[in-house]
């Protein structure tokens, strides 16, 4: 039963890790306030059990609406068994071979907006760095040419301010009117890619078959959709790691002398500063999980960011430790839905810090400069204000 007294989520950072810190294992809100989900074993099984959890949780997009891009070949919100098919279909194509193929493309990526910053003492740290290398990466994954780079540049950080509280009041009209100059590039793109296909993943996905099936178009453009919003995880974690790093000048000191640690400490600020917060589910059925039963048709909430501080799982969950010797954090997610573009992710956010790191001093985060998002959301920040020592140039 439950023993902790509900109160709401609060918007404060500090107020909501207390929070999360309070909290039982499973516990139901009052007034139609749905199931909410914090252990770390139980939100693994209630991830895994995309049987009676289902994740199609979104309202239908009307079709006039921008954002239907979102909605075609949204492995997110997609339950089997087309989820099954079109994961299938996407993972023919997005392997890790072809993953690690990228690294020298995001290697003059993550180079290219190093030299952009690097005279400058204070930098806007996600609109001069983590936003565009991700969404420079993305682009350039899929093919587009030189001309659509700003578009997904501006696209990305249009998608990232829709968690920020402190976002202009018509952050969801620029989100509606970038997806929709967006999806309209991109149909005429993979129209010209089924004409003439190249080395890109748009030529692959148009070519890729199981079974007899191939993607459309629209499925393939939301598949690219998909990769952009998810895409945020990336940015996020690289200003999560400056942010919790300038915190921890010891951790920082540590790093920059021992590379070896560097994936440690990567796998240490999601878990500590999880990107995703929380993922809603829907039950199909009832079920029961960790005691409790759930009836069908129930909203049920399950807690990343809370999970990934169990102290029944993490020695020192509130500890910022990058020598943590066992990590199995589940930023990333589990089961079924675990993020497509992990992979991608790792490398994207491994050389961006690694060269960050050996081309500065030292760094610290400016609070006045900094717009954290709503972490009831999101973990993370919209615009960061870093100052860094650079070293001198070679």
């Amino acid at each position: 039963m439950t023993t902790s007294v509900w109160t709401p989520p609060p918007a404060d950072e500090t107020a909501l890790a207390d929070w999360l810190r309070a909290r039982d294992p499973i516990e139901r809100a009052p007034g139609g306030g749905g199931w909410h989900v914090f252990g770390y074993r139980e939100v693994k099984e209630v991830l895994a059990n995309h049987g009676a959890f289902s994740n199609a949780v979104v309202r239908p997009v009307p079709d006039d609406s921008p954002m239907r891009l979102y909605r075609e070949g949204n492995l997110t919100w997609m339950d089997p068994p087309r989820h099954r098919q079109l994961r299938a279909l996407v993972s023919q194509v997005f392997t890790p071979r072809y993953v690690a193929g990228l690294e020298p493309m995001i290697h003059e990526t993550v180079e290219t907006f190093l030299t952009g910053i690097r005279r400058n003492a204070e930098v806007s740290f996600v609109r001069e760095f983590a936003s565009p290398v991700v969404a420079t990466v993305i682009a350039r994954m899929v093919g587009i040419p030189g001309n659509g780079l700003r578009l997904f540049q501006e696209w990305s950080q249009a998608l990232l301010a829709l968690a920020d509280p402190g976002a202009e009041q018509n952050g969801l009209q620029t989100v509606l009117t970038k997806t929709q100059i967006a999806e309209a590039f991109l149909h005429r793109f993979i129209a010209k890619r089924r004409a003439a296909p190249a080395d890109d993943l748009t030529s692959g996905l148009i070519a890729a078959e199981v079974d007899g099936e191939r993607l459309g178009d629209d499925e393939i453009a939301g598949l690219v959709a998909l990769l952009m919003s998810t895409g945020q995880a990336a940015t996020l974690t690289l200003v999560n790691a400056i942010i919790v790093l300038a915190r921890h000048p010891q951790s920082l000191a540590m790093l920059q002398t021992r590379p070896e640690l560097l994936n440690s400490a990567i796998d240490e600020v999601m878990r500590y500063r999880s990107e995703t917060t929380r993922v809603e589910r829907k039950t199909t059925r009832d079920v029961v999980v960790g005691g409790h039963e759930i009836p069908a048709g129930q909203t049920v909430s399950v807690w990343i960011a809370a999970a990934n501080r169990d102290p029944r799982v993490f020695d020192g969950p509130d500890v910022f430790d990058i020598e943590r010797s066992t990590n199995p954090h589940i930023a990333f997610g589990h089961g079924i839905h675990y993020c497509l573009g992990a992979p991608l992710a790792r490398v994207e956010i491994r050389i961006a810090l690694r060269r960050l790191l050996d081309s500065t001093v030292d760094f610290a985060v400016d609070p006045a400069g900094t717009r954290l998002l709503d972490p009831r959301l999101m973990f993370g920040a919209s615009e960061a204000a870093v100052r860094f020592d650079w070293k001198e140039e070679q």
